[in-house]
């Protein structure tokens, strides 16, 4: 993966954790769900954890791990279609966010 590339997806993260902070979605550590909540096999975690929860404690941290070790970055992501699933009714309050999960989609469109 290119410099470019890589400075690209680390501001569209920083962008969408402002956004969940704004929305009052942010945990932290404090939040973090317990360990088996990660040994979901169902798509996001949607068993065993919120959607909101699965942004931050899986996607932004794993794509954030994967950038600081410089590892690739996955082929392909579909996060903006399940999250205008999960916020059906409510896509008013959540279009920012939906949109950057779209705008980060798009990186990995190949």
């Amino acid at each position: 993966m290119n410099a470019e590339m890589t400075q690209r997806v680390s501001v569209i993260l920083d962008k969408i954790e402002l956004e969940l902070r704004r929305l009052g979605y942010w945990r932290g550590e404090a939040g973090r769900p317990d360990a088996q909540a990660f040994c979901s096999t169902v798509p996001f975690c949607l068993d065993s954890m919120e959607f909101w929860q699965w942004l931050e404690y899986v996607l932004i941290s794993r794509l954030r791990e994967l950038i600081l070790n410089d590892s690739p970055l996955p082929e392909r992501m579909l996060t903006a279609p399940m999250a205008q699933e999960f916020w059906r009714g409510r896509w008013g309050e959540h279009k920012q966010l939906i949109m950057l999960l779209r705008a980060l989609d798009d990186c990995f469109a190949r």
